[in-house]
């Protein structure tokens, strides 16, 4: 059994050359996903609201495998923390311990963040992120990464958390929701940040940051305004994020959410104008990240 600390981890890793293998391993993870190949329990999840802080503990096998994950992280005031398991399948042994801080579950988001913004029918020009933490910042870093003629602008409740990450900072949420044909959400509010989106021709709003039962970040009236509502699994966006609130109060029904390793293949329609993607992080994203982190180990 082996131990790889978060140096070793990030070492491994260059982002600049590696992106676009790390974005072709999610895919197809998220596809393998959405055809049967992965075996992903419902998360457990423990909520600590009086610490403000939470913890997920998410696992994955996809088929054939002779490994399989389990992935505990965490996110409180103090920042983010996490490991990832590793165990052969023949024998349940433990394999590998990577003792990521939580390193591996902000990139896998960001990356599935990234994954959207390709496939969305019209070419982006102004792209709002609205967070000041680690998500936030790893996002930030990839769109610089892959779209460098890009503008992208951030907002953060905290101004000062925004200008460290980049140099154009709104003034409010919706300062940047008017600005930007493209919006990511990257918190862990436990209240509504986007509550309305001006008229516009364009408007794809990505939440990455609402995945358990308390967290929120898009109103329910906006889903029933998208053309396509995109989550990672049906199955946990029935339990978890907004889109489960807009599931139970009939906003949505169940049968109208698309799968992003089914879009991945179907693509979106030329003609979808408003774009909702509520993410909650699926095991199969983990078990990719780390086949990948270890092949380079």
């Amino acid at each position: 059994m082996k131990i790889f600390n978060l140096d070793q981890i990030q070492n491994s890793i260059s982002i600049a050359r590696d992106l676009e293998e790390l974005i072709n391993s999610q895919k197809t993870a998220f596809m393998d996903y959405s055809a049967g190949l992965y075996d992903v329990p419902l998360p457990m999840q423990f909520i600590f609201l009086q610490e403000e802080s939470d913890c997920h503990i998410k696992g994955g096998y996809r088929q054939g495998s002779s490994n399989f994950a389990i992935k505990i992280a965490g996110s409180s005031k103090f920042g983010n923390n996490g490991t990832m398991l590793i165990f052969y399948v023949a024998s349940c042994e433990l394999k590998a311990i990577l003792q990521d801080k939580g390193y591996l579950t902000t990139l896998r988001t960001a990356i599935a963040g990234i994954i959207i913004l390709d496939l969305i029918p019209w070419k982006a020009q102004n792209i709002g992120i609205i967070g000041g933490g680690n998500l936030a910042k790893q996002l930030y870093e990839l769109l610089i990464i892959k779209y460098s003629q890009v503008n992208v602008m951030l907002y953060a409740r905290n101004k000062a958390k925004a200008l460290a990450i980049g140099e154009f900072a709104c003034n409010s949420a919706e300062d940047l929701i008017a600005k930007c044909d493209v919006v990511f959400t990257t918190t862990a509010s436990l209240e509504l940040i986007i509550h309305t989106i001006p008229e516009s021709k364009n408007k794809a709003i990505i939440g990455l940051g609402s995945d358990d039962e308390h967290k929120s970040e898009i109103s329910l009236q906006l889903f029933s305004e998208a053309d396509i509502v995109i989550v990672d699994s049906k199955m946990q966006a029935a339990k978890f994020g907004d889109v489960s609130r807009a599931l139970k109060a009939g906003i949505v029904p169940k049968d109208a959410l698309m799968e992003l390793g089914a879009v991945l293949k179907s693509g979106i329609a030329e003609n979808a104008k408003i774009i909702i993607a509520d993410f909650s992080g699926i095991g199969a994203q983990d078990v990719a990240m780390a086949e990948f982190v270890l092949s380079r180990l």
